[in-house]
């Protein structure tokens, strides 16, 4: 064959490999979804990653064991591939969890990848020769695949130890183009975004007293008449996303990029402005205990609501309930895939659901065989609901959800996502009582002034993300310290970076305790719940280093964290855990009578 006629060379789907169950079972292991999942949600039409490889064959009969055709197969694949990865998961997969080989060697690493699944595609499509003489392995003749090249093959403390490696070989600057603000003036601002998008443009024209009657509504209409200036189609009852986009539909027939038009976000574009403006107000008012531990009263911002007076988060959230608003708090998590959503287009128009996760290793074998178990990438947070007159007045309460973003800062930030079952969350604790719905948002405030004063001082990479923690770690420390346990996994937060964020606590608590201004309102509560947190933090579980003893502990948070498996492989890895963990159980129990 020429290279014309192998440029013109396709791929099609047939649907009828896929029922083959021996050959689906070698496919993209990782990411097989667990039956039950699918069961349990009839209504949605899906299929897993692996499936869909499986239903992949040439178009026509071609010299298929020609080494030239699979070589130029698989470099078409590749390129498809690389540019797909670079476009989708450079700013995202690459930022969050590659940042230590810096923004090139991001695209050789992500190249490195789509090379690794070209070949595993490849295969896919084209059995090899020692496939093809062998009929005997399978129904089908083909080999089973031993590797699974979907996974990200790193430990937690592999990615832990080369973010730290990272951190002190470069600048901030280095990788960090987006603007020379500190973490901490971001949250002066209320929000990680600058210009005219943002809330707070930094001219003075953003209210330091601030109306919730008078202001919420006039702030959200105003934002939305900047936007319709620059999208004349700008619909603020719209909930959809923008058309899924395909790949390569000559090599990948029918799979995009994207959301299927199909799936709607939770809430509006309306909403999620809303979403914001009350995220701006209470990181605003989260700055204001940075600025009463240095001394100063001159306070980021005053929030009037309910005829009341408000200077903390907790304030407003509490004059928001006497106003006939509910609040509803709660650590949760979820499932992500760092933007990867995938989708299939079917011939009659219809789309299939491709729910996709980023796998990692959680450093545990079992020790009879030397299986691993791995994990899908969770997002965590301190989940915030208000429902009102005011904030929250849809179908839906507005949500909100406090952690430290890949973005670069500890805060509060809108959380509208898919409304779709595998973006559906797990509780991670019974939802907090009035009073320690007051305590958690009062400690999201501490956390946040501490993690961004840190992330400002040491210059860090991303504001901190990975270094300071991830996103499970910074809602964690605060259900932690109200309530003695977690059940978050995975927590990363390191040695090195935990003794600063314990030190830097202590420094915000004795800076409130020395404020004598005879306008400081009482910081007592406030001061003791730090004590809390200081000690919470303190005690804090970690899953980098894994002996019998915290293995038990990993193993209970792991099952909670993915107390519904959306992936076959989170079964197994249940089992795999579970499996050590009684081991571990019998032996610490002997430990313990001697």
């Amino acid at each position: 064959m020429n290279t014309q006629e192998l440029n013109r060379v396709t791929v099609v789907r047939n649907k009828m490999k896929s029922n083959n169950k021996a050959k689906k079972n070698q496919r993209v292991i990782c990411m097989e979804l667990d039956p039950a999942f699918i069961t349990n949600n009839p209504t949605w039409q899906m299929m897993s990653l692996g499936e869909y490889l499986t239903q992949l064959q040439l178009a026509d009969d071609t010299n298929s064991s020609s080494p030239m055709f699979r070589s130029h197969l698989r470099k078409e694949l590749e390129l498809s591939l690389g540019s797909f990865l670079l476009k989708t998961l450079g700013r995202t997969y690459g930022a969050a969890l590659l940042p230590m080989l810096g923004s090139g060697s991001v695209n050789e690493s992500i190249g490195q990848l789509s090379n690794k699944i070209a070949n595993f595609l490849e295969r896919c499509i084209l059995p090899s020769e020692e496939e093809e003489k062998d009929k005997t392995k399978t129904d089908e003749g083909v080999a089973p695949i031993a590797f699974d090249p979907m996974s990200l093959d790193l430990s937690l403390i592999e990615i832990v130890s080369l973010l730290n490696v990272y951190q002190k070989s470069l600048s901030n600057n280095s990788i960090d183009s987006k603007s020379s603000m500190s973490p901490l003036v971001y949250l002066s601002r209320g929000e990680n975004g600058a210009g005219e998008f943002a809330f707070d443009m930094g001219d003075g024209t953003f209210p330091t007293v601030f109306d919730m009657e008078k202001h919420f509504h006039k702030y959200v209409m105003e934002m939305e008449l900047r936007i319709i200036e620059s999208d004349k189609s700008y619909d603020p009852n719209d909930k959809s996303y923008s058309p899924p986009t395909p790949i390569s539909q000559r090599l990948l027939p029918g799979l995009h990029l994207g959301k299927s038009p199909d799936v709607e976000c939770t809430h509006s574009k309306r909403e999620g402005i809303e979403h914001r403006l009350i995220c701006v107000l209470l990181n605003k008012l989260c700055h204001n205990y940075h600025t009463l531990s240095t001394g100063s009263v001159n306070y980021c911002l005053t929030v009037i609501c309910a005829g009341e007076r408000c200077l903390f988060p907790e304030e407003l959230l509490s004059a928001l309930s006497r106003d006939g608003h509910t609040i509803e708090v709660c650590p949760r998590a979820m499932v992500t895939n760092f933007g990867m959503q995938l989708c299939v287009k079917e011939d009659d128009g219809s789309y299939t659901q491709i729910p996709t996760a980023l796998f990692l290793n959680t450093g545990i074998e079992r020790s009879t065989d030397g299986r691993v178990a791995y994990f899908p990438a969770p997002h965590g947070g301190m989940d915030l609901h208000i429902a009102g007159p005011i904030v929250g007045s849809g179908v839906r309460p507005a949500y909100l959800q406090f952690y430290v973003s890949k973005d670069g800062l500890t805060c509060f930030h809108p959380d509208e996502d898919l409304d779709t079952p595998w973006c559906q969350k797990t509780s991670l604790s019974d939802v907090y009582s009035p009073s320690d719905t007051a305590r958690a948002v009062r400690l999201c405030a501490i956390v946040a002034v501490t993690f961004n004063r840190i992330a400002t001082e040491f210059d860090l990479p991303f504001g901190g993300y990975g270094i300071l923690g991830m996103c499970n770690d910074s809602a964690t420390m605060i259900d932690y310290a109200l309530r003695g346990t977690t059940r978050a996994y995975p927590l990363l937060s390191t040695g090195r970076y935990l003794n600063h964020v314990v030190q830097y606590i202590e420094m915000l608590m004795l800076g409130l305790s020395n404020n004598k201004s005879t306008s400081v309102p009482n910081l007592t509560h406030a001061i003791e719940d730090i004590h809390c947190l200081l000690q919470g933090t303190s005690l804090l579980p970690s899953d980098l280093h894994i002996s019998p003893s915290t293995l038990i502990s990993t193993s209970e948070r792991h099952n909670s964290t993915y107390d519904i498996p959306l992936f076959q492989n989170t079964v197994e890895a249940k089992l795999i855990l579970n499996e050590m963990a009684t081991f571990a159980k019998k032996y610490v129990q002997d430990l313990k009578v001697k």
